[in-house]
């Protein structure tokens, strides 16, 4: 298998970006909210693919000094490989990225394999916002990249 490319997404990739998500998140984006975020001054959003083949993608909001992730998936048979990881350190690699100082996400309380995941890169439990996804809450996780920056 050939070694996992970043590039910005395109939008003839939101079919394959949609479908990822329906089988990783349990509440995935539909169509008109791709679209509103794919078209985002503020918006940052690339894709992983291995042999041409979409596998995972990543989106942020940077607005100021802020970034925020919006959105992270990976197909479920390619979980566990440090793809997220890669998707992570590539969205925050970037150019557009540069004057982020603070990275924030939202992660539901159940997803322990997530948590461990962005505790690893530095991120920490620094709120809760109650009813975020409907059926659970969000533990809300940042990041200072002044005090941990990803390699």
């Amino acid at each position: 298998m050939k070694e996992p490319r970043i590039r910005a997404m395109r939008l003839s990739d939101l079919p394959a970006v949609m479908e990822i998500g329906g089988r990783s998140l349990p509440r995935p984006w539909s169509e008109v909210v791709w679209r509103e975020e794919f078209y985002s001054p503020f918006g940052l959003y690339l894709i992983l693919e291995e042999s041409s083949a979409l596998c995972g993608f990543i989106g942020l909001k940077l607005i100021s000094d802020e970034a925020h992730v919006m959105t992270i998936a990976v197909c479920p048979e390619r979980r566990r490989q440090g793809l997220a990881r890669t998707l992570i350190k590539a969205a925050l690699s970037e150019p557009a990225s540069a004057g982020a100082r603070h990275v924030y996400l939202e992660v539901r309380p159940s997803n322990l394999a997530a948590r461990a995941l962005y505790a690893s890169l530095g991120f920490v439990e620094t709120g809760v916002r109650p009813g975020y996804y409907g059926d659970e809450d969000a533990l809300l996780m940042t990041l200072d990249l002044r005090k941990n920056p990803l390699p």
